[in-house]
């Protein structure tokens, strides 16, 4: 009996210990993001992102597809939200992925 109210204790315990990790990763979940042109001149108050990265592409042998890719955003947040989605999908190779104030 005592075994099984350890045994009991310790599940509890280590249930309880994930769930703060597990509810602390929900602001990281990919969500998607409209990005903007980035106007001529000077772009205000916007953030610029550049992606350059590449994919394997399976057309019944393997091939990679490359993207180069450069939009606007209007807060940081959503410039590094399209880099993780981006990166998240073209995981081959990165080579640039960079936010900054346009």
């Amino acid at each position: 009996m005592r075994m099984s109210t350890a045994l009991g204790l310790t599940i509890a315990l280590s249930l309880g210990a994930a769930l703060p990790a597990a509810a602390a990763s929900a602001a990281f979940i990919a969500r998607p993001t409209e990005p903007l042109a980035c106007p001529s001149g000077t772009g205000g108050n916007l953030w610029q992102g550049y992606f350059h990265g590449r994919k394997e592409v399976d057309f019944g042998f393997m091939k990679y597809e490359d993207v180069a890719q450069r939009y606007c955003f209007r807060t940081e947040k959503q410039c590094r939200n399209w880099l993780y989605n981006m990166q998240s999908e073209y995981s081959e190779n990165v080579w640039s992925a960079v936010c900054t104030r346009y």
